[in-house]
């Protein structure tokens, strides 16, 4: 009877010998496995605040391009149109892998420059503030801020469906 106990008893310390993670090994995959869900949960607040930043009036075109070949499939300039196509991903924050089906479409949301003091309004130019990719056959929406160079993929089917809407 005193054999289990002491078989297990001697086993602990040799735990690494065995192939079997010591406490500081299981310890330094937690914390390694938190750090990055702080990151991915970081990442997708500062999405969220950016998206719900962008002042849809301010938009001055939304350009819809095939991601094979780079061609423009068209340009929408209807802010009412644009908001409501971006507008699932408002309430979304469900991170998913990268994708691996091929992209389909790649959607390129231009702003003004904000006038800065002393500058015409006729010297703005434009930046591309957001670009958003969709997948063949996926519901997988890759996000991209392109001023900060945050890049997240989010899974909404609701999001998906309605950004490919644009480019028909």
């Amino acid at each position: 009877m005193l054999a289990a106990p002491l078989a297990a008893a001697l086993a602990l310390p040799l735990g690494g010998c065995f192939g079997i993670p010591n406490t500081d090994e299981i310890a330094g995959k937690a914390e390694e496995a938190a750090s990055q869900a702080g990151e991915l949960a970081s990442q997708a607040q500062e999405l969220a605040g950016t998206l719900s930043n962008i002042e849809w009036g301010k938009v001055s075109r939304l350009v819809v391009k095939d991601a094979a070949s780079g061609e423009v499939v068209r340009e929408v300039t209807d802010q009412g149109e644009i908001e409501r196509a971006f507008a699932p991903l408002s309430s979304e924050n469900g991170l998913a892998p990268a994708p691996e089906e091929p992209a389909e479409y790649t959607f390129e949301l231009w702003e003004p420059e904000t006038q800065k003091l002393g500058q015409d309004a006729s010297d703005l130019e434009e930046f591309k503030g957001l670009e958003a990719t969709t997948y063949e056959g996926s519901p997988v929406v890759t996000l991209e801020v392109s001023p900060i160079g945050l890049k997240l993929h989010i899974s909404s089917q609701a999001a998906a469906d309605s950004l490919r809407a644009l480019a028909e």
